[in-house]
């Protein structure tokens, strides 16, 4: 975690507001599902939303769906805001670093993203720019002040095994430690041991926007996972714009409506990524009407969105987990 200090820049600390314990996750509401879809980072796009919730509805075991935060980001127009905020809330919903920082009162923590050294400070600006605008639009629909409500965290039973959902890590609502480049590290650190303590085998995040998913042993014999969906909304991997979101299911709840792209078995669990082959020109049209060419979003986001990210399913699917069929035609729809 990165407290906050004297002087530090807007968007690169965690407010102490922010540290998640062992105490919060086990006085969460106990979510009980056969199915179970984690979504992180549907970041206001409503053409993911609906390419979700179509194959939720197919699933043939009525699946539960957890927002874990930043289902809000790019949405500043008030009837996009209005709608996202409609379709979250017929799931279960989480507050992430964007609805905590939409719902305080001061500007001082910007966006709450936390950013790490290797993002560049204009990259935190805009960040923190966006976030201005969206407060905006967030509290002239008096919605600002119910998502600060929500709770950070949540834990729920599949198949009898526990899993932890939280936004950044199992310490701080906009921890960085299940991200690409630092979840090896945080597994040696004790994380099975604490997942132990917590009567859970798996945990869910997104927050560093980088999908990525691990299996690793604990000195007990058991096996646990952690897997981060990067981004429902945008794009995950290099020339393939699809979404992401995290499937964890009782192995005999049948089989996913869409391939995933990589998947582990965990026991009694399945857990799999599972793309969103959302409807492209609608996404940008959406996008390029709320944020033009120059803007924030446009500069920080806008070639990622229709390219990907310098990023590789190989990099994503570490340890445990199987790499599938890309399904390389569902990657090119609608683009």
């Amino acid at each position: 975690m990165n407290p906050a200090e004297p002087g530090a820049l807007a968007g690169r600390y965690c407010p102490t507001d922010y540290r998640l314990t062992p105490s919060l996750f086990r006085a969460a509401p106990l979510i009980e599902a056969d199915v179970l879809y984690v979504v992180g980072g549907l970041y206001g796009n409503l053409a993911a939303l609906s390419c979700l919730e179509a194959i939720a509805a197919a699933e043939s075991t009525a699946p539960v769906l957890v927002f874990n935060g930043d289902f809000h980001w790019f949405d500043i127009d008030p009837t996009q805001f209005e709608a996202v905020d409609a379709g979250a809330r017929r799931h279960v919903r989480l507050r992430g670093n964007v609805e905590t920082e939409l719902a305080r009162d001061t500007d001082e923590a910007g966006c709450g993203c936390a950013y790490p050294p290797n993002v560049p400070d204009a990259d935190v600006d805009r960040s923190n720019s966006i976030l201005t605008e969206l407060k905006s639009t967030a509290r002239i629909l008096g919605l600002a002040e119910s998502l600060g409500r929500l709770p950070m965290v949540a834990r729920a039973k599949v198949g009898g095994a526990g899993v932890l959902i939280t936004h950044g890590d199992d310490q701080s609502l906009a921890g960085w430690s299940l991200g690409a480049d630092r979840v090896d590290a945080s597994w040696r650190s004790g994380l099975s041991q604490r997942l132990q303590q917590l009567e859970a085998r798996v945990i869910a995040s997104s927050h560093t926007c980088l999908p990525v998913a691990r299996v690793y042993g604990s000195p007990q014999g058991l096996s646990y996972a952690s897997i981060n969906n990067g981004a429902a909304g945008m794009a995950n991997f290099r020339d393939d714009p699809r979404g992401l979101v995290t499937r964890i299911a009782r192995a005999n709840a049948g089989q996913s409506p869409v391939a995933p792209i990589y998947g582990a078995d965990l026991g009694e669990l399945r857990i799999e990524a599972i793309p969103l082959a959302f409807d492209m020109s609608s996404w940008l049209e959406s996008f390029s009407r709320q944020w033009p060419a120059n803007s924030a979003a446009a500069v920080s986001y806008l070639e990622r969105i229709r390219l990907g990210p310098a990023y590789d399913v190989s990099a994503a699917a570490g340890a445990g987990f199987e790499r599938l069929a890309r399904n390389r035609e569902s990657a090119s729809a609608d683009t």
